[in-house]
């Protein structure tokens, strides 16, 4: 009997030996690689009770590059509530939270969720710990680069209309504003949830970072910019602009069908002359405005603190695509680009040929000590062009704003350079666009505006850029 009861202990030791040693291997698996997922996912089945926890927490604030406070959160009869203090401007950039509303997160609330919820230096086990035994905690603060004063301008300038301004520093890629029209107000979302989502005008769609466009006369930039780097005796060159072109039977047409005469290779872009650049493209070949393209990032989607569509550039025909390539010449066709790319591109003649990431976060700080826990770096995202021709194709487009197209977006006192963008729409009448920077000898701001349906953009966009850049500058 004795030996039968060891025998019973033995086996009663050795499942419970596996039992544990299987405990352990699972916790030792989950807290490698499965504590972040649960922490961070978003509203899934398997983490709603965590999100109930989370609300125990005060979620940190976000402010401007000056110290405004866009969003925080206080505390109302024992439930914490959501406030955003310049709700429709920046509702695209900063988004709104699951923790408030239980409908996914967008934005910045979403981007930077471990940082407002203090979780940067917190082990995730000892964060859920701390909030199921009811442990009170506050998030980090979270610190933008962008200009609540300038984003409020952007977004009033647009007057309510669709469309988008993008403002940057060239030279370190901070985005000053990113505004996108029309908003929504994040402070109602709840009650109004449903119109909002379904809104006919897409109020919820950043059309700064994802709205996809032509870019139309613009892209001159890029064909330019090509013409310097594969074939720089094209810029001596001079080209008979008799209003119109024909390529393979289709007639490309300038707008509203000037006729310029002879002009040479700045004059052409000064007036943004299509006959000239579609000429200028088939010199050029496909292979080396698409390779152009690329080295600007036309096939990519820009590393961002929230998403942004991708880029389209389709690789153009080697046999029979004769016509897609004149189209691509002057940014037309089957290309399709966001206001921020072209903000980015714009930023390469005012940054010496090198294109700045772009970011939204400067800093994360603890709300009570002050100490900054992250801080983003800047670096190079991308250097398609030289010095050489950055400087050429920066004082092309101080031409345009001086004599061209873009007179419009002149500033006294100050030397502005630019380009308009008036892109064909199939939809409806010509997106109106420009590009520009100021000063253009040390380059402070680039600015990317879209106005939907607007028409020349250098009566409609280029006028919304001046007042940024003059804001912007103390002018």
């Amino acid at each position: 009997m004795l030996n039968s009861m060891n025998r019973n202990i033995k086996i009663l030791f050795a499942v419970f030996s596996i039992l544990f040693f299987s405990l352990i291997a699972y916790l030792s698996y989950f807290q490698l690689y499965e504590k972040n997922k649960l922490i961070t996912s978003s509203y899934s089945v398997y983490n709603k009770r965590l999100i109930e926890q989370e609300k125990k927490i005060l979620r940190g604030s976000i402010y401007d590059r000056n110290g405004n406070v866009l969003a925080k959160s206080t505390i109302v009869n024992g439930e914490q509530i959501r406030q955003y203090l310049d709700g429709v401007p920046f509702a695209d950039i900063i988004g709104y939270s699951r923790r408030i509303y239980q409908q996914g997160s967008t934005g910045i609330e979403n981007t930077y969720d471990r940082e407002l919820l203090g979780m940067i230096n917190t082990d995730p086990m000892t964060f859920l710990r701390e909030t199921v035994l009811g442990k009170s905690q506050v998030g980090d603060d979270v610190v933008l680069t962008v200009d609540k004063r300038l984003q409020d301008l952007a977004y009033g300038l647009l007057g309510g209309r669709k469309g988008a301004v993008v403002a940057l520093d060239p030279k370190t890629g901070a985005v000053l504003a990113l505004a996108s029209s029309p908003s929504y107000d994040p402070n109602t979302l709840g009650e109004n949830w449903s119109s909002v989502m379904n809104s006919p005008d897409h109020v919820v769609l950043n059309r700064a970072t994802q709205g996809l466009y032509p870019p139309g006369s613009i892209f001159k930039i890029i064909t330019a910019s090509a013409a310097l780097t594969y074939k720089p005796d094209i810029y001596n060159q001079t080209f008979n602009d008799i209003g119109y072109v024909t390529v393979d039977g289709n007639k490309i047409t300038n707008y509203d069908n000037i006729a310029y005469g002879t002009i040479g290779f700045q004059k052409a872009f000064y007036v943004s002359s299509n006959t000239s650049f579609v000429k200028i493209g088939l010199q050029l070949g496909r292979s080396n405005l698409e390779a152009m393209a690329n080295k600007y990032g036309l096939n990519d989607s820009v590393p961002f603190d929230i998403p942004v569509e991708k880029n389209q550039f389709p690789s153009i025909p080697l046999i029979n695509g004769k016509v897609q390539l004149a189209e691509s010449s002057i940014g037309q066709g089957k290309i399709l680009v966001t206001p921020l790319t072209m903000a980015l591109m714009a930023s390469a003649p005012a940054n010496g040929g090198v294109i700045m990431k772009p970011y939204l976060m400067d800093y994360v700080k603890n709300p009570v000590t002050g100490e900054i826990l992250e801080k983003t770096t800047p670096e190079k995202y991308l250097n398609p062009i030289t010095k050489d021709v950055a400087d050429k194709i920066k004082q092309l487009m101080i031409g345009v704003v001086q004599q061209g197209t873009g007179t419009a977006a002149q500033i006294p006192g100050i030397t502005v350079a630019g380009k308009t963008g008036t892109a064909e729409n199939p939809h409806g009448q010509a997106h109106a666009w420009f590009v520009g920077f100021a000063p253009a000898d040390d380059p402070k701001i680039v600015v990317s505006v879209i106005i939907e349906n607007g028409g020349a953009g250098g009566a409609t966009a280029a006028p919304i850029a001046r007042e940024i850049m003059k804001a912007y500058l103390g002018y």
